[in-house]
């Protein structure tokens, strides 16, 4: 169309050129992408002439693509071009001859010549600081390559003094964005920080502490503290905002889900229109909320902690492993991708450990997951192999390092190191790992200090075995996931509610077709929550038969079906109940059922629960603890969800738990769970028996996959 309108020497086609050559860098198409820069400058030289700043720009994309092309020395002469002309068509203080200065110094820093990249860092650094001022990405950027550049020079006080100082403007940055955003802007900022990689590689014990006890999992922590001041606020208009959020998100889920069936344009316009707007809305209601507890002057408890006030909160004989997945400094701007973590006592300084490169960690976790689901039950070599290498490359450089009194080890996992059960791990004297240490989870050791909130009811409320078909219908043709009956569930509820009343605890029970969605929506802050059903994570896309695509649903050609793509991970993960087969049946029609009476409760539903003063959730029944792991942030999934919602102890399961030594683990920690009043140490040590009692009778394998499979992760003083 501008080829058409304009001409081919109009600037909007170079402009045009410039951006199309950009997507096609991003998908590695360098030719492509070159071809495409290299036209957009022909245009821009004849029109604006090759002093001009359009023209700096275009040579400053050809600059980064020869960058990572590996052409070093043609990117070094683009770069060279552009800062001689943003020097003299923008000044030596703007902004973009900085971001100039700092791409030019990132050359030579591949080229392993820091010494001339540290002035251009410098030089960028000091125009960032007086033009953008200190909480600026630009600022954050020039400092973290200079430290870097001190870093390779061996300078250490240099870089870590430089360093110091882009942790602050990070955490300056995220203080604002934490006070006005929505959850996925906050989400969004998280994956753009790169604040473990130095202090890692210089293997800074107290530094790598502090900024992991930080920045780990602080978008979930600032999101409950959101809720909760709303909450306990006696404005109405607070308490307005959590009202709407919930509706709004329920309609949202709705429209990103549900496939048209009015295909005329100005329907799918005006759907897409109303889509926008609830999305808009909902970020609107959470940037509210956010505004809120800045505006009750109520500082992020994420961004002030210290590493004392954590410390204070380990019991003695433990330790807290902080693990983490960093991306390690290889030098010439190459980059390992590794795990590690931090180790923290009572008292006395913090020990960091690097741990292997994730991809070698990945294959063994792999292993594990895949040996734990065959339904068969014939890989327990490939099982025992797993289990005893990731102890020798997660646990064996940490064990090292724990004092020799060490009973009690509390884990904060990260990335794929949280679909592991810790308390599964082979010894080299081949004993489980819950043989030698009671083992516990958080999602950050911050959750330590979270004070409990007590729920003014002591009831107790349990569903189990739904019924998945609940009067409706389905179509064996369209079925794309099966949920099987539970019937052995429904017998083990009776005989745990039978267990509650013999302690005088209160206690509820919905079986069957009773066991339905709007039940659980109307639970009101249980003492204990307790689900023995289906739990699930969806792929990404759900896939329906032949439709019209447009603004959101993506026409497969060559299978003929449309695809609802949900990125969002708390959109696929849920638990089922009554009625969830006729809706997952639906889907593969691309009928979208109500979705607050669907049978499906969503993690993102879940999060929109009352569950505050919950003192435990338990979530007996497959695949409850799985989701999408995102670095730094936890699983987004069920377990968020319910924290989201006020749980303050959870009991999930890594893979699916059917049988019945599974169902009588649960009354067992129920027993266990009377007499102790802690729900970690329970699960421990009931664990632990079942283990090496299954072990005995069954093996290796069937012990892991019935008793495995459960981890509790709690927040509050450890007991």
């Amino acid at each position: 169309i501008q080829e058409m309108s304009l001409g081919l020497e109009n600037p909007s086609i170079a402009y045009t050129f410039r951006c199309i050559g950009k997507l096609h860098e991003r998908f590695g198409y360098y030719t492509n992408a070159e071809d495409l820069f290299q036209r957009a400058l022909k245009i821009d030289e004849r029109v604006f002439g090759i002093q001009h700043r359009e023209t700096a720009d275009c040579l400053e994309d050809l600059g980064e693509l020869y960058e990572r092309m590996g052409d070093l020395v043609k990117a070094e002469s683009f770069d060279k071009r552009a800062l001689e002309i943003q020097e003299k068509a923008l000044g030596p203080e703007h902004p973009n001859f900085a971001s100039g200065l700092n791409n030019l110094a990132t050359v030579y820093m591949q080229m392993g010549d820091d010494a001339k990249a540290a002035p251009l860092c410098q030089q960028a650094l000091d125009i960032d600081e007086k033009v953008l001022g200190p909480y600026s990405p630009a600022t954050t950027t020039s400092l973290d390559n200079l430290a870097t550049i001190y870093f390779h020079l061996q300078k250490t006080n240099e870089a870590l003094e430089v360093e110091d100082k882009a942790e602050q403007t990070r955490l300056g940055m995220l203080d604002n964005i934490l006070s006005f955003t929505s959850e996925q802007q906050r989400l969004n900022y998280e994956t753009q920080i790169n604040c473990y990689s130095l202090f890692a590689s210089l293997n800074n014990a107290p530094r790598m502490a502090l900024t992991i006890l930080r920045h780990k999992g602080v978008v979930l922590d600032s999101l409950l503290e959101d809720r909760i001041v709303a909450q306990a606020s006696q404005d109405p208009e607070d308490r307005a905002l959590i009202e709407q959020l919930g509706p709004a998100k329920q309609q949202l889920t709705e429209l990103l889900m549900a496939v048209p069936k009015d295909l005329k344009l100005e329907t799918l316009k005006n759907r897409a229109e109303k889509r926008d707007q609830l999305s808009r809305q909902v970020e609107q209601l959470e940037g509210a909320l956010a505004q809120k507890v800045a505006g009750f002057g109520h500082a992020r408890r994420a961004l002030s902690v210290t590493i004392e006030q954590v410390q204070k909160a380990i019991p003695p004989q433990a330790v807290l492993l902080e693990f983490i997945r960093y991306e390690r400094d290889l030098g010439n701007q190459k980059w390992e991708s590794r795990y590690g973590a931090v180790i923290l006592t009572s008292h006395g300084e913090p020990k960091w450990v690097c741990l292997d490169a994730a991809t070698d960690i990945a294959k063994n976790v792999f292993l594990y997951q895949q040996a734990v689901r065959d339904k068969e039950r014939k890989d327990e070599a490939k099982l025992s192999t797993a289990l005893h290498q990731l102890y020798k490359q997660i646990w064996e450089p940490l064990e090292a390092q724990f004092p020799p009194d060490t009973k009690t080890v509390i884990i904060s996992p990260d990335a794929s190191l949280n679909f592991i059960s810790f308390a599964t791990l082979l010894t080299p004297r081949d004993q489980f790992l819950a043989e030698k240490y009671s083992v516990r989870y958080v999602a950050s050791g911050r959750d330590l200090l979270r004070e409990p909130v007590k729920s003014s009811s002591q009831e107790m409320v349990v569903f189990a075995a739904p019924d998945y078909i609940a009067g409706g219908q389905i179509n064996p043709a369209q079925t794309g996931l099966q949920l099987l009956p539970l019937p052995y569930f429904a017998k083990n509820a009776a005989e745990l509610a039978t267990q509650a009343k013999g302690w005088n605890w209160p206690v509820r029970v919905y079986l069957g077709a009773e066991a339905t969605e709007t039940q659980v929506r109307d639970i009101h802050s249980p003492r204990i929550l307790h689900f023995s059903t289906h739990g699930f994570f969806l792929p990404d896309t759900i896939k329906g038969p032949d439709r019209f695509s447009f603004l959101g649903y993506s026409l497969d050609s060559k299978k003929t079906q449309t695809q609802v793509i949900l990125k969002n991970p708390m959109y696929r993960s849920g638990v089922a109940l009554a009625g969830a087969q006729v809706t997952l049946d639906a889907w593969q029609c691309g009928e979208i059922p109500p979705t607050d009476t669907d049978g499906i409760l969503t993690a993102e539903e879940v999060g929109s629960l009352n569950l505050h003063g919950t003192w435990l959730v338990v979530l007996s029944a497959c695949d409850t603890g799985i989701g999408e792991p995102r670095f730094g942030e936890g699983v987004m999934g069920l377990r968020r969800g319910f924290v989201q919602a006020g749980a303050q102890n959870l009991l999930m399961t890594l893979w699916p738990v059917f049988d019945v030594p599974s169902g009588e683990l649960m009354l067992n920690f129920y027993s266990k769970l009377h007499q102790d009043n802690n729900p970690s140490q329970a699960l421990a040590d009931v664990q632990r028996d079942w283990l090496v009692k299954l072990r005995s009778k069954y093996g290796l394998l069937p012990a892991v996959v019935m008793a495995g499979g459960f981890i509790v992760s709690s927040q509050g003083p450890v007991q």
